[in-house]
């Protein structure tokens, strides 16, 4: 029966229609699925179908396309598609005909399809000769291990390896139980992939999408499996099916209760799932490139058992998908290897442009020789944490942790296209919140504000938090990594340190986002002790400044938008730049309902100097507070009533209101780079800081671990162009401060 050339959609139940056909394809595959294509929708992608079909109405040949904007650009990607017999000159041509009108329609530059093709070289050179060639960018893995489903049980267990089996049954004698998860359940596949993506070094999407995924695929398409003893979760698979092939999708495992052989219940519950379906392959979904194609070598036209490969597992890596692989080759299936990813020009220009882009990501994003996924053997366990309370727990284990470190700070960059990942290390008192971000795409810089937190005296904790921060941000795929932690620079741990940095390959800093410097007050002893420290001079100010009517007094929510106007006044005088009002309304806010929340170690106020005669504040000030520590962060005036001292009284009511909290350490936020240089911008500020008995703090500044220096120079180098920018925005509201400039520098 031959097809028509209509490349249009059924009009009856389309989707249902198309999911009937992909199930009876032999190379139908769960990608393929309209559920698919609905969970790409709701994330960024547009997806349609593209069917060949005979005038009946029954479908021949087709692909689901999937569209989304990279670079400016338009991509359209057929996974494990198209389905079509290749070996049909005509159906093939025609459906590829259609599919170039379908991705000229929508714009799109180029048509990037992955086949379900075994790698040959017949299939190399029919796929040239349609019109595509190798892809430099892969989306799904093209090697892999395939178990035939075919079989009945006790041959499936047969073909495994006795321990794979011996492992299955002990899992069962020792209680474990697999059974599908519910939709209520779905927070424990989330609390297991991050913490598995954490360990192991692999991307992990957001709740919502596996949330996503369950709705559109379950029970119809897939299944969410967890194995669990006496109700306690140690892992969860999810595995989806389309006519002949079930696929391995995700997976999690906790470190709990390994030796129970959770791992491998699942797998066997998933393929008796998938075999109970009709199912005859069971993909396990991605193993090192290297080994499929070492498979292709030794059987170019044929699979190959895992076990008959030349290999000696036990000298394989442990990390990333070798270690995966470890895992893989026990359950007696085939290697197999796919053509991988085929590009199409649709528009060559523009196709031409996409292909220098993708070449500009992977200059930013290089090849490392570092493994993926050393963290658990190298720093420790990591753990992510994903709630504020499990956060300051984990702060409050290590020495001295500073606001920038706080969850409240991650939350307010967030509104700045941030993204936080926070982590501790296990058995360590070390932790830390990583910033990331894309400035100019797709070029991602990693900060670790006034971080990481951990005992800077314990050499060993060092090595595991700089080996965690390091691995973190290559894994994130970052530019390069820049910390700036408060260590004083002479003391015998600050030597230490920087001679750590050094020999772990970091790099001094020329552009810091915070100061290298600052003072602190002591605030231990009571307001008696405190007033001693002062000048005298500074004594007497304070004294005047009640004389002549100064008072303060604790702002409200109410009064922030006074003070910010206050804030940008001082701006324009003094010459620095301002963020938006609602950068700072939404910090000030956001510490002032931490000050409300019990058990908070985060905090802050705002302080507001007053005289009776004047409508306004005079000058005003926003504390922010962690631990026993309290920074001044925000500071503002007027030019009225300077005389009257508003700054003086204003400072000392900060440092009361501090010693009221508990705290024992009032940070000035900011002093010189050198003492001696008479030029430095905060020399004023400085002998203003030290009449309250300030002593000078140096710090080893910021450092930077880079990742790709064509990359870092890139940035570093774009930098000042963007600032000049930023500067001449500023009127409309969109600049930044820079760091020298700023009393309460941000990331």
């Amino acid at each position: 029966m031959e097809p028509n050339r209509n490349d249009t959609q059924p009009t009856q139940d389309p989707a249902a229609l198309w999911d009937h056909w992909v199930h009876t394809r032999p190379d139908g595959h769960p990608l393929q699925l309209s559920g698919w294509g609905a969970l790409k929708t709701r994330f960024g992608w547009q997806s349609g179908q593209v069917v060949l079909s005979t005038p009946e109405g029954v479908p021949q040949a087709g692909a689901q396309v999937l569209l989304r904007r990279f670079y400016g650009l338009t991509l359209a990607y057929v996974p494990r598609g198209p389905l079509v017999d290749w070996t049909d000159a005509q159906l093939r041509e025609e459906l590829l005909e259609a599919l170039r009108r379908h991705c000229a329609r929508a714009g799109a530059a180029l048509l990037k399809i992955e086949p379900d093709l075994p790698d040959s070289v017949a299939n190399r050179a029919l796929l040239h000769r349609c019109g595509f060639t190798p892809s430099p960018q892969r989306v799904q893995p093209p090697s892999t291990v395939l178990v035939d489903l075919g079989k009945d049980e006790a041959t499936l267990l047969a073909d495994m390896k006795s321990k794979w089996r011996y492992n299955i049954r002990l899992a069962e004698r020792k209680g474990v139980t697999v059974r599908p998860l519910t939709r209520a359940e779905l927070p424990t596949l989330h609390r297991l992939l991050k913490e598995t993506g954490v360990r192991d070094g692999f991307a992990v999407h957001s709740s919502d999408y596996y949330d996503t995924a369950f709705d559109l695929w379950v029970p119809d398409h897939a299944t969410f499996l967890v194995a669990e003893v006496a109700g306690e979760p140690l892992g969860a698979i999810v595995v989806a099916q389309a006519g002949p092939v079930a696929v391995y999708l995700w997976g999690a495992s906790s470190e709990r209760q390994r030796s129970l052989m959770p791992n491998h219940a699942l797998q066997w519950a998933g393929m008796r799932w998938a075999r109970n379906r009709g199912a005859t392959r069971y993909d396990l979904w991605g193993i090192p490139d290297e080994i499929g194609e070492l498979a292709t070598r030794l059987a170019p036209t044929a699979t190959i058992p895992a076990e008959a490969l030349p290999l000696q597992l036990d000298s394989l890596p442990s990390q990333g998908l070798w270690g995966v692989y470890r895992f893989k080759q026990g359950f007696g299936g085939q290697v197999t290897r796919l053509v991988g990813a085929w590009d199409m020009p649709i528009d060559p220009v523009r196709s031409r442009l996409y292909t220098i882009g993708l070449k500009f990501q992977q200059l930013s994003h290089p090849a490392t020789s570092h493994p993926v996924g050393v963290l658990g053997s190298t720093a420790g366990q990591l753990i992510a944490v994903d709630s504020p309370a499990q956060w300051h727990a984990a702060l409050a284990h290590t020495p001295a942790p500073h606001v920038l470190q706080s969850w409240e700070w991650g939350e307010i960059k967030a509104q700045t296209g941030w993204h936080a990942e926070r982590l501790a290390l296990a058995g360590r008192s070390a932790a830390f919140q990583l910033l990331w971000r894309t400035p100019l795409p797709p070029l991602r810089v990693g900060y670790v504000p006034k971080g990481p937190a951990v005992d800077w005296a314990d050499p060993d904790a060092v090595e595991a938090a700089l080996t965690a921060v390091e691995e973190c941000a290559r894994q994130l795929r970052c530019v390069f990594v820049k910390i700036d932690p408060d260590v004083r620079e002479e003391s015998p741990q600050g030597r230490r340190v920087l001679h750590a940095l050094q020999r772990r390959g970091w790099r001094y800093s020329d552009d810091p986002i915070q100061f290298k410097n600052t003072a602190t007050t002591d605030l231990r002893g009571g307001p008696e002790a405190l007033l001693a420290t002062l000048k005298s001079k500074w004594r007497y100010n304070l004294r005047l400044a009640e004389k002549r009517g100064i008072t303060v007094r604790c702002g409200q929510p109410a009064d922030l938008p006074e003070f910010y106007a206050l804030y940008a006044e001082t701006g324009a005088r003094d010459g620095f730049l301002v963020r938006p009002a609602s950068y700072y309304l939404a910090t000030w806010e956001r510490f002032l309902r931490a000050q409300t929340e019990p058990h908070n170690p985060a905090g802050g106020v705002l302080l507001l100097a007053t005289h009776p005669e004047e409508p306004d504040a005079l000058a005003g000030l926003f504390l922010l507070r962690y631990g026993a520590t309290t920074w001044y962060f925000y500071g503002a005036s007027s030019g009225r009533r300077r005389r009257d001292m508003p700054n003086y009284l204003l400072q000392w009511e900060a440092l009361c209101w501090a010693q009221r909290q508990g705290c024992t350490c009032y940070d000035w936020w900011g002093a010189p780079t050198h003492l001696d240089a008479p030029d430095d911008r905060l020399q004023g500020v400085w002998q203003f800081k030290q009449g309250f008995g300030a002593t000078f703090q140096p710090h080893i500044g910021a450092w930077d671990y880079v990742f790709s220096t064509p990359a870092y120079q890139l940035v570093t180098a774009g930098k000042p162009f963007a600032l000049a920018l930023l500067r001449r925005l500023s009127s409309i509201g969109l600049s930044r401060r820079t760091p020298a400039q700023a009393e309460s520098s941000s990331p």
